[in-house]
């Protein structure tokens, strides 16, 4: 008898536990879903790029899909309370898929001065290569547009603004940093804003963390 008890009581927690969970993630949708509507009813629309603390930081679009109509924008920025960059990249050609970092030669052992001086920085040289650097990639920490005929753009940080045809390969926001945490990746963005000229479903994520994926869905 003590044992069915027990059980029962076993039994009934689990219930609680799977209702409070489902409780917490209707109520996650919801508010996500609500910011959507309101914010298309300012006529403003936008997304946060992560978020979350230093002890629980969030990777993920919110809200991960937004649905627009021809002409209007989105504007992409980062709440977080720490300096975690996200790019805003849409990827059209394979091709074009950008890595973060990359290999660079130099025409000779090229001495880098550290910056501040004193500081814990030291320039990554490929081992045995003197003449070889790991280096970010200018494409990936800065706006960056590719065209339909392959021609590569930069866009001023740290408020890039881009009008999307629909016709080119790659669009990207750059590191996209939370504003006053700039010193942290100098010349990186604050905002990206992408105004759709084209419907369509646009697919993008984030190179940093590429598990982080959204839609933008222009009728």
């Amino acid at each position: 008898m003590i044992q069915e008890k027990r059980m029962m009581y076993n039994i009934l927690a689990v219930i609680t536990v799977v209702a409070a969970v489902s409780t917490i993630g209707l109520a996650t949708m919801l508010s996500s879903d609500l910011r959507a509507v309101n914010a298309a009813e300012n006529g403003k629309i936008t997304v946060h790029a992560g978020g979350g603390s230093m002890t629980s930081p969030l990777t993920a679009f919110v809200p991960q899909q937004v649905q627009i109509n021809v002409g209007q924008s989105v504007t992409w920025d980062n709440p977080s309370v720490v300096a975690e960059p996200h790019t805003v990249t849409f990827v059209f050609d394979n091709k074009t898929a950008t890595d973060i970092v990359s290999p660079f030669g130099v025409p000779n052992s090229t001495q880098f001065s550290v910056i501040p001086p004193g500081s814990n920085n030291e320039p990554l040289k490929v081992p045995g290569k003197n003449n070889t650097v790991i280096a970010v990639n200018s494409r990936s920490y800065v706006p960056t547009i590719i065209d339909s005929q392959g021609n590569a753009r930069h866009l001023p940080p740290p408020t890039a603004a881009y009008t999307m045809t629909g016709n080119e390969k790659y669009v990207n926001s750059g590191w996209l940093i939370p504003k006053g945490k700039e010193k942290a990746f100098p010349g990186s963005s604050n905002t990206f804003t992408v105004t759709f000229q084209k419907a369509g479903t646009y697919r993008y994520l984030c190179e940093v963390h590429p598990w982080m994926v959204g839609s933008v869905v222009v009728k």
